[in-house]
């Protein structure tokens, strides 16, 4: 190893140690912080603090590269300060952000020391080079942050009000600018070109521009043009600073974008009241546009989130409706569709939280589709139960007929979930639903704090007791419903039901399927009926909600036709009674769903939970 090499090996070891030893005082110093109980109890301040200390820590591991740079390296040390300035930056970042949110001195004599540290360090990574000035001044990176200086390395400032980009290829024209806004507290960030000003304006996006006419690469024009036709620079406030008092020439600069003209030399108090109008001025129009991103943010969160309730068209009115989330209602007449899974609480029993939930992902998933597609808004989902309204919040004349088609859409769909349960090793599922017309209150009920759209009144409970009449696979609709559709119906048996809250009894109508311009009709059963192999009687007791209650019938079966029974009784049985049947030696429920026209006492039972023990005792009863 030659002389010079020695020597210049001895420069960088000891440069190392130069930019190693602040380094080592911040992390000592964040050391002393994690012991602080201040800090130590806070779990916010515990992790900026970290965050310091891993910088630090970073920052030595990079220097360890030092002592492997050449004379001719200047490319990896312009690399290498680029890197510590980054980190250096966070340890500033954090340690300003610790001073705002820790108001212990000890802590905060720490956290200044750290500061402190970091300046120190700064300064010293400005003065390290590896060869004479005018090679250090080619290096484009150094450059970069050599226009940055002003106004980082400063002892008696805590924090800069803004940053002001000077540009002027005069030296002396642009320190005496630098030195006035650097006395009125601004970060300022020097070019000395117009390329060099469009560069920095892109990359560090300063709060303010002051711009030289005369410059040899690019002019005042010309530089005012590119920022007038690039959107994200023409925010930015120029103000043209000119030796020339050219009227002309000032008025030229204003029609190309500028904000503001001003004459060499400046007047400081002048110069003062022009920056802070056109930063205040700039302000507004930034938090405005934050503003408006917010608003679109909200927008875009309401649309993705609302969306998978209601239908695009519902969601705009309460976008552009300034009364649409006001706590208050309206009399409205709308179609109530309520859907709800039969059997659910047995099934739930029989699976898993996960299985649980997967199988009522894949029946909402495709449900809530189904609903979009006609117009509906799902007002809540209730366990597995889904109340869905057409009429509201937007009404139309076919808000009846939607709900028709999109009642039997549903039970079409069902196919579609046991598909998708099927594959996924889930059971299968029926469901019923209830369809009622009438009016209601409908609007946002609720608080200020949190409130939902919905419908209350009489005839959404009615909607839920005809739901609650109905077996797999059936939809029951009330006449009100039926008179106020104006498309074909194809409808089953009337079914007259006495239901709480009603005097006399109603007749239930059984939905088959809907005219043009749905064309939907459901599937009928193909299960042919088998006889009883023997005489079979069963005791049937009626149910009270979910309790059985003290009445008991005395029936015979006579045959079967997959989930029906036909069964005749020593007297009369209450249509869409919910019954559970004792006989079959394993639990058995079902509801009373038809009675014969030629027989007095003979009716159908639609069992509404299965299992493998009972199928299999059906099966040893019709078996031939």
């Amino acid at each position: 190893m030659s002389n010079r090499d020695r020597i210049f090996k001895a420069y960088l070891d000891d440069q190392r140690q130069s930019l190693q030893a602040p380094l080592a005082s911040v992390f000592a110093f964040t050391e002393a912080l994690l012991e602080l109980a201040v800090i130590s109890h806070s779990a916010e301040l515990t992790a900026d603090v970290k965050k310091i200390a891993k910088a630090a820590s970073t920052m030595i591991e990079m220097l360890g590269s030092v002592s492997t740079l050449s004379a001719d390296s200047q490319t990896e040390l312009s690399r290498l300060r680029h890197d510590l300035r980054n980190a250096i930056g966070l340890v500033d970042g954090f340690g300003d952000i610790l001073l705002e949110d820790c108001d212990d001195e000890q802590a905060c004599d720490y956290i200044r020391q750290i500061r402190h540290q970091s300046r120190l360090f700064q300064g010293r990574l400005e003065h390290f080079d590896l060869s004479d000035d005018d090679k250090a001044a080619s290096d484009p990176i150094a450059e970069i942050f050599k226009s940055f200086k002003r106004g980082i390395i400063r002892d008696d400032q805590e924090h800069m009000a803004a940053s002001i980009l000077v540009v002027d290829d005069n030296d002396s024209s642009r320190d005496l600018l630098a030195h006035q806004l650097q006395r009125q507290n601004y970060m300022v960030i020097e070019a000395a070109s117009g390329e060099r000003c469009l560069e920095i304006m892109r990359s560090a996006e300063p709060d303010l521009v002051l711009l030289d006419l005369v410059m040899p690469d690019m002019n005042g024009y010309e530089v005012l043009q590119v920022i007038r036709g690039d959107e994200a620079l023409r925010r930015i406030p120029v103000v043209v600073v000119s030796g020339m008092q050219d009227e002309e020439g000032a008025v030229r600069c204003i029609d190309a974008g500028a904000s503001d003209y001003l004459l060499k030399p400046v007047n400081g108090t002048l110069l003062r009241a022009r920056i802070s109008a056109l930063l205040e001025a700039k302000g507004w129009r930034d938090r405005e546009r934050e503003y408006l991103a917010e608003l679109e943010k909200s927008q875009r969160f309401i649309r993705k989130i609302f969306g998978r309730y209601l239908s695009d068209e519902i969601v705009q009115r309460l976008l552009d409706d300034s009364d649409g989330l006001e706590l208050g209602g309206e009399l409205r007449q709308v179609t109530i569709l309520m859907a709800d899974i039969r059997g659910f609480s047995a099934l739930s029993q029989q699976l898993g939280p996960q299985q649980c939930v997967k199988l009522l992902n894949n029946y909402f998933g495709e449900m809530t589709e189904v609903i979009q597609r006609f117009r509906g808004t799902v007002d809540e989902f209730v366990g597995d139960g889904i109340l869905v309204i057409f009429g509201a919040p937007l009404s139309d004349k076919d808000d009846c007929d939607r709900a028709l088609a999109c009642a039997v859409a549903m039970q079409l769909a069902i196919k579609d979930v046991n598909a998708r349960n099927l594959a996924d090793g889930l059971p299968e599922i029926s469901m019923g639903i209830g369809l009622n017309t009438g009016d209601v209150v409908a609007g946002n009920v609720g608080s200020d704090l949190r409130s939902k759209y919905g419908v209350v009144g009489h005839n959404v409970n009615l909607a839920g007791r005809i739901e609650s009449c109905t077996v797999g696979g059936q939809i029951l609709a009330a006449p009100a419903t039926v008179a106020a559709a104006s498309i074909e119906i194809l409808s089953g048996d009337s079914v007259p039901v006495s239901l709480k809250g009603m005097g006399d009894a109603l007749e239930l109508i059984e939905i088959l399927g809907v005219g043009i311009p749905y064309d939907l009709l459901l599937t009928p059963s193909a299960d042919q009926w088998q006889l009883c192999s023997t005489k079979m009687h069963l005791n049937l007791t009626l149910m009270a909600g979910k309790q059985t209650a003290s009445k008991q019938y005395s029936v015979e079966l006579h045959a079967r036709a997959g989930e029906q029974l036909r069964i005749t009784s020593s007297e009369a049985l209450p249509m869409l009674a919910d019954v559970s049947i004792d006989g079959f030696d394993v639990a058995c429920y079902a509801k009373i769903t038809a009675q014969s026209p030629d027989l007095e006492y003979q009716y159908i039972l639609t069992l509404t939970s299965t299992s493998s023990e009972l199928e299999q005792v059906l099966k040893s009863a019709f078996s031939q």
